[in-house]
């Protein structure tokens, strides 16, 4: 005989269930901001330099806290309490978290591509799509206080045509990112530590955010009963928000200026690091050489222009671009020729600090 999943019973033992699940997951989403907190706190004391996707990174924490957490006082509360007010909290910040873990993204991709047009603006259409989609499903979340089992009982969730929509459009979405920052990064950068970076991070990203997405999906294509329906949507949120500002932290902290100039904002060192990358990134890309004039009148300079010398190949067929340098450059080598630096250690010149500075 198939169990009825319908019986009052039956919906009490999953309601329990659900509740416990929901306390395990609190823990996970407390762990994960306690033990990145330190981050968090550079930010906010100023040690780091701000950059407004940092906003993003916040918004998603936030409310994965105010998700999961109220997702735990509806279903463990001891006395009555505004069940629908709890469940609005709650599904508002599912919204907004799930579209903001995937904004990041996003912007990731954008900055891949070099802001292209072509790619920012249909990716800046399907994430309009994903709001106006989950948006939809706000009117059907009703729940009310059971006096019988202490419990804000689920009454309905969003039908399943819906359900299913949501949850397929969110994995489909970030499996378009995936395709397209896979695409840019494996054609144009492979070289870059920073390109392996966000190539590891993404597809983690999408790994983890697609089979929680996946098995909630599935829960919500078999309605079993309203409980069951939404088994899985706090899970998808947690795991999403943690990813997403996994990869956030990861390429922040890899290349942000507080980690790379440890010395201070006036390194020498460091100036004279980048320039140097600076230069052998054109020289490999053109398959040619940069002489660089190693006769200044002083070891400090500071111009609207780099003294480039006499920039040429060994094969003269073939035409050179021309290059230009318009940014105001100050250079102080600490009495060692600019000739004399070592070559950069990363070895990261496919990806200039202009890229850097886009991708974070």
């Amino acid at each position: 005989m198939a169990k009825n999943w319908m019986d009052p019973q039956e919906i009490a033992r999953n309601s329990r269930v659900f509740a416990a699940f929901v306390l395990v997951l609190s823990g996970i989403a407390a762990w994960d901001v306690l033990r990145t907190l330190a981050f968090d706190i550079s930010i906010i004391r100023g040690k780091r330099t701000w950059r407004w996707p940092m906003v993003l990174y916040f918004i998603c924490r936030i409310c994965m806290l105010l998700h999961i957490f109220s997702m735990a006082v509806n279903l463990n509360a001891i006395s009555e309490i505004p069940c629908q007010g709890v469940t609005w909290i709650s599904k508002i910040s599912d919204a907004i978290g799930t579209c903001g873990s995937s904004l990041i993204l996003v912007l990731r991709t954008t900055a891949v591509w070099h802001r292209d047009i072509k790619i920012s603006v249909p990716l800046g259409l399907m994430f309009l799509g994903q709001v106006a989609v989950w948006v939809q499903t706000f009117r059907y979340s009703r729940s009310q206080w059971n006096p019988q089992r202490n419990v804000c009982a689920v009454i309905s969730t969003a039908p399943q045509p819906l359900l299913v929509a949501v949850f397929a459009y969110t994995m489909a979405f970030d499996f378009i990112i995936l395709l397209l920052c896979t695409y840019r990064l494996g054609r144009g950068q492979r070289g870059s530590s920073l390109a392996k970076l966000l190539l590891r991070d993404g597809i983690g990203y999408f790994t983890a955010a697609f089979t929680a997405n996946l098995i909630q999906m599935i829960f919500a294509a078999l309605q079993l009963n309203p409980v069951m329906n939404i088994l899985c949507l706090p899970f998808a949120l947690v795991v999403s928000a943690i990813a997403a500002t996994t990869v956030f932290r990861n390429v922040f902290t890899a290349y942000d200026a507080f980690s790379k100039d440890s010395t201070g904002p006036g390194s020498s060192s460091s100036k004279g690091q980048r320039v140097t990358e600076g230069l052998s990134g054109i020289s490999g890309r053109y398959n040619g050489r940069v002489n660089v004039s190693h006769n200044y009148p002083s070891q400090h300079m500071s111009s609207n222009d780099i003294a480039l010398g006499d920039y040429k190949r060994h094969d003269h067929h073939e035409s050179v671009p021309p290059i230009a340098v318009t940014k105001v450059v100050d250079i102080d080598v600490d009495g060692v020729p600019l000739g004399r630096q070592t070559k950069s250690q990363g070895r990261d010149s496919d990806m200039d600090s202009v890229e850097k500075g886009h991708a974070l």
